[in-house]
């Protein structure tokens, strides 16, 4: 092997693959600075960090599967390997040049991965990365999933060159890549079954791997050295085979020569063009696409099918197995798109003939785009399909749907992939760049739609915008012009696709949020509210009696019945509130109905605490008066409690969430128990003096008056932090989403407006009602617990508000039984 001869072929594959090996590292470091900037270091979680092990396990990938692609196949489409084997050069030198060239640019790719890696680990704090540990947001030992990632990335090198060389065009040793490096893993894996005990294969992967490393260590090695020596075998055949002997040269053909014109008309053609007459311009530009890149284009797109096919099966992993086989020929049916003109410069051809920019357009998009819809619309059907015999999940046809997402996410790679297929210096490398654009796409716009999931329709306005791009370049394009006449205006476009969507999103919100409103904010200020005298003395409210939420009442111990009616006798004669008795005893002895599952297990009120208001009546026979006069007595105890704490929240002393706590369920237990006996035994005196306790129209009015109005100032305070009417509001952080931080204050006044103006008038809030309180709490982001991703999804309505309906309508029937 002449040295000189391998140092200039070394750096003539060097500049061929430097693009490619330049805007790996580059796309490494920008992807990682982006991940930093939308997600931040200081709130992280284990999808996060999966997404950094993600970028820096799949990126190199690139080099591995491109590069041998760029130089043999980039090679064939430009002529010149077929140059190559004229000079005095051994098909082992040009074949070691490329090897080498690659193994370089690869170790470049993950050193540069690693570090980028390791340095946003190390930028996290303590507290996250032991919580990421636990919850196994990071793969360990990282050892082992290091050197599986590169021996996978080696592997991926070595079958790229094997297709590569074996196949003439670049699309079909694409296409075969894939299966290729599947093979090789099943290898090993079948292997590794057959030479170790079946007890050896029990726990994670990565446990059998580290006890059994010498093992798995020969296993890939011996791998690796078949795969070598298939692509030494591909390069010989290649590079020293005659033309003729070469195999299944007509299942790879390349759009070589293309552009040229036939030497002469053959009879057969000149008879064919008398009979059926001149063919018209645009079927002639759509058959010299199509013409070329006929198998390639029919192969992906059934095998995109038959993805999109797995994901109609009732199993949700096959959704993600389906997705996984249809994404990568999507892609390269897009990249399809300008990849045979722009071999050997067909374009430049067409552009010397005068041909209209406009119909070579059309005709080079149309083919693959139909492919895509056929592909998306086959997808859609199975998505529905699956989603229908789903009995698990209703079948959603709104925005945030999956299937919407996914057909929004379809076209829009289609169209910014066939950009990159127009764009790319080099034809190959449209199939590599194309998903890396995506991907930067992806994370741009990930701060938007990950928010706003219903608005993944402003896609098509990208997709508009990409495709108005290409369309607009094209004259450029055909001229031959990739230089900055070209990049700047691509650019360009690109970037108005991509920040588009955040003007008009944001710009739509920023519009429809309310008018501040400025009158009735200085009026909720100047309403002068009583204040509690700090001499007087307090009616305590203790945590046993303190109930947040109707389900919490479950989780409370049971109180044993022993001293119960001392108990009882006490709390009716204190001043104070739950000193000795609490929510959960006066449930034990109001008590449920005994045909319903609460009264066997009390954990089922998880999912029915409406249980809890379905109270067991006794009759009025002897050997029931003693539990019949318990569950007086608590009624009683309740509606002490009811009245007290509405005192205080009159006065300042209870806030509205301990307003709604105590005597708004308190209210709602007693006439519950109290309606039902007069529903079993009609109005007697007894529980007519029950009916008196209840407390009177103008105190509840009085008491949610003051302290909502009191809930609202220590709002805009922040005294209590963002928390209105019991509930925090869960406002975004983003600084690109401050449209919504003061979206949410503005519709905390519109809901503490709505809400004192249905409680002057002495209304209570009917099915419109609730469903406008609904989506008032869903604007001020009310809703506790609530996701960023599922903000647009109908939230369920705060329960203190229904709690409220409930005792406004139980109390009202009970005042009307006074009255008649």
């Amino acid at each position: 092997m002449n040295q000189r001869i391998l140092q200039r072929m070394i750096w003539k594959d060097a500049r061929a693959v430097r693009t490619l090996a330049i805007a790996t590292p580059a796309m490494i470091v920008g992807f990682f600075l982006m991940l930093g900037l939308f997600t931040g270091f200081a709130h992280v979680g284990t999808e996060r960090m999966g997404l950094a092990y993600a970028i820096w396990m799949l990126l190199p990938m690139l080099i591995a599967c491109g590069a041998p692609a760029v130089l043999i196949g980039g090679e064939e489409e430009s002529g010149s390997l077929a140059w190559l084997q004229t000079l005095p050069a051994s098909w082992k030198t040009i074949a070691a040049s490329k090897l080498l060239v690659t193994s370089v640019c690869l170790l470049l790719a993950w050193i540069v991965a690693t570090g980028c890696f390791l340095t946003y680990w190390s930028a996290l704090s303590d507290h996250w990365i032991n919580r990421i540990r636990l919850q196994g947001g990071l793969p360990e030992p990282f050892w082992i999933h290091c050197a599986c990632a590169v021996a996978l990335s080696i592997a991926v090198m070595l079958s790229s060159f094997t297709t590569a060389y074996w196949f003439r065009s670049p699309i079909t040793a694409l296409v075969v890549l894939v299966p290729l490096v599947m093979a090789a893993i099943w290898a090993v894996v079948y292997a590794s079954i057959i030479l170790l005990p079946a007890a050896q294969f029990r726990g994670p992967p990565q446990r059998v791997i580290e006890e059994n490393a010498g093992t798995f260590a020969l296993l890939v090695v011996v791998a690796l050295l078949v795969l070598a020596g298939l692509s030494l075998l591909a390069a010989w055949r290649r590079l020293t085979w005659p033309e003729s002997r070469r195999a299944g040269r007509a299942l790879a053909e390349s759009p070589t020569g293309a552009f040229r014109p036939p030497p002469d008309v053959t009879s057969s053609k000149l008879a064919g063009a008398m009979v059926f007459g001149r063919p018209r311009p645009l079927f002639a530009l759509l058959w010299l696409q199509v013409r070329p890149i006929r198998w390639q284009l029919v192969v992906l797109t059934m095998v995109a099918i038959t993805g999109a096919l797995f994901t109609a099966l009732p199993n949700n992993e096959f959704v993600v197995v389906g997705y996984s086989i249809s994404i990568l020929p999507l892609f390269m049916i897009a990249a399809l798109t300008f990849y045979s003109d722009s071999v050997r410069q067909r374009c430049v051809f067409l552009y010397d003939r005068g041909i209209s920019p406009t119909k070579v357009w059309l005709t080079r998009v149309w083919p693959t785009l139909c492919a895509t819809m056929i592909v998306l619309a086959i997808m859609v059907a199975a998505g529905i399909y699956h989603d229908a015999t789903d009995v698990d999940r209703a079948l959603a046809r709104s925005w945030d749907n999956r299937l919407v997402i996914t057909a929004m996410v379809v076209i829009a790679g289609f169209a910014l992939t066939q950009l990159v297929s127009q764009w790319s210096p080099r034809p190959t490398l449209a199939f590599f760049a194309g998903p890396v654009f995506v991907q930067l796409a992806a994370f741009v716009l990930a701060g938007l739609l990950m928010f706003y999931t219903r608005a993944s329709a402003v896609l098509l306005l990208s997709s508009a915008i990409l495709m108005l791009a290409s369309w607009r370049l094209t004259s450029k394009w055909m001229a031959g012009e990739k230089g900055k006449a070209y990049v700047v205006p691509m650019i360009g476009f690109i970037a108005a696709a991509l920040f588009l969507p955040y003007v008009v999103v944001l710009g739509a919100r920023h519009v429809t949020t309310p008018a501040p409103r400025v009158a009735w904010r200085q009026q909720m200020v100047s309403i002068e509210l009583p204040t509690m005298d700090s001499t007087a003395e307090k009616v305590a409210i203790l945590d046993p009696a303190f109930v947040r939420r109707l389900q919490t009442l479950a989780l409370k111990p049971t109180v044993s019945p022993e001293g119960r009616e001392d108990r009882i006798a006490k709390e009716l004669s204190a001043a104070s509130i739950g000193q000795h008795l609490s929510f959960k005893e006066i449930l034990q002895i109001v008590k449920v109905e005994p045909d319903h599952p609460l009264h066997r297990h009390h954990d089922f009120v998880r999912v029915e605490p409406a249980a809890y208001l379905k109270p067991q009546v006794y009759p009025a026979a002897p050997r029931f008066a003693d539990a019949r006069e318990k569950q007086f007595a608590a009624v009683r105890v309740l509606l002490k409690w009811s009245r007290l704490t509405r005192e205080q929240a009159v006065g300042g002393g209870a806030n509205f969430n301990v307003l709604m706590g105590v005597a708004e369920m308190a209210d709602l237990i007693a006439a519950r128990v109290i309606k039902a006996y007069v529903d079993r035994d009609g109005a007697t005196p007894e529980l007519m003096e029950l009916i008196q306790f209840v407390p009177e129209q103008e105190l509840i009015k009085q008491s949610r008056r003051n302290s909502l109005i009191r809930s609202w100032r220590q709002y805009q305070s922040k005294s209590l932090g963002e928390k209105f009417a019991g509930e925090y509001s869960h406002k975004p952080t983003q600084w690109w989403l401050a449209v919504e931080r003061a979206r949410a204050d503005r519709y905390v006044d519109e809901l503490c407006k709505y809400m004192l103006d249905q409680w002057d008038r002495g209304e209570s809030f009917r099915y419109d009602g609730l469903a406008e309180i609904q989506r008032l709490e869903r604007e001020a982001y009310l809703v506790s617990g609530q996701a960023v991703s599922n903000y647009f999804r109908d939230p369920r309505l705060s329960e203190r508000i229904k709690i409220a309906v409930d005792v406004d309508a139980s109390i009202d029937q009970l005042r009307r039984l006074a009255v008649d």
